[in-house]
Order: structure tokens, then C-alpha cells, then sequence
């Protein structure tokens, strides 16, 4: 049995279905994570106050913080967060950087809000797909093994 028949015997079964499973987690993670990467670059940070909440009960129920925020140039700015939470992560009056785009300051942000979840989802598809590939590794080793 040559090498890519090899590998591609080993890739069969468990570990093409824990990187089938595992790539689409981590790649939700990395996405999110290079949004907000991308969001901070020539965003302004200020501070905001949460002033309430924006409730979500569909399947119970989760709560979205309200900011408002000052811009640099003085104008007064609520912010709705799609992230959302429960308990809330904020308290009302709260003070949160918030980071924005001066050209549409009601884009806005608060600094490192979501990371949790991005967290968890770049944790968790890493690791399924790192057991792929031990899985793929074992494999292919025992593939060697029992051949002789």
C-alpha cells in the first residue's frame, strides 16, 4: 500500500467526521474574532454607561445591554448590543469602553464583548479537530504495523 493510500484509508471514519465537525466550530470562532479584530482598527474607544436592557425571551430569557456613549465630538449616541447574556454582564450605570467608527458612531462596540463565545468556539472546534488528527495519527501508525 503506497503513502496517499495510506493516508487516505486513515482519514476514513473518526477522523474525517471530527474534522468535519471540529473546522466549522473553530472557523465560527476565528471569524468572529477577526471581525472584532478588524472593527478595532481606527476605532475610537470612550467610556459608555449601561442604562438598561433589551430583553430576549424566546427560549427564556437573555439579556442585551443599552449603552450611551459621549463621541469625541460630543455627540450622544445609545448603542443596542446584539450580545446577550443571563444573568446580564452589566449592571445598570455600569461604565463600559465602548469603541466606535467616527463616520457611524452608532456601529458601535463594547471592548470585548463576545469574547467568551468566541472563546468557546475556537476551544472547542481546536480541540475535535486536534482528536481528528491523533485519531489520523494512530491510524495511519497502525497501518504500518499490521502490514508486516
Amino acid at each position: 500500500m503506497n503513502l496517499l493510500q495510506r493516508v487516505k484509508q486513515s482519514l476514513i471514519g473518526a477522523p474525517l467526521i471530527l474534522f468535519i465537525v471540529g473546522l466549522p466550530f473553530f472557523g465560527v470562532g476565528a471569524g468572529l474574532t477577526y471581525q472584532q479584530v478588524l472593527f478595532r482598527r481606527g476605532a475610537l474607544e470612550v467610556p459608555g454607561e449601561v442604562i438598561g436592557f433589551s430583553e430576549n425571551c424566546d427560549d427564556g430569557c437573555t439579556y442585551s445591554p443599552v449603552v450611551r456613549f459621549i463621541t469625541l465630538e460630543g455627540e450622544s449616541v445609545t448603542y443596542y448590543s446584539s450580545y446577550s447574556s443571563s444573568p446580564p454582564e452589566y449592571k445598570v450605570g455600569e461604565v463600559v469602553p465602548v469603541l466606535y467608527k467616527s463616520e457611524n458612531p452608532g456601529k458601535a462596540l463594547i471592548a470585548g464583548e463576545g469574547g467568551l463565545l468566541r472563546y468557546i468556539f475556537m476551544g472547542v472546534g481546536g480541540a475535535v479537530v486536534f482528536a481528528g488528527l491523533v485519531f489520523f495519527g494512530v491510524n495511519l501508525r497502525n497501518s504500518y504495523l499490521t502490514e508486516g
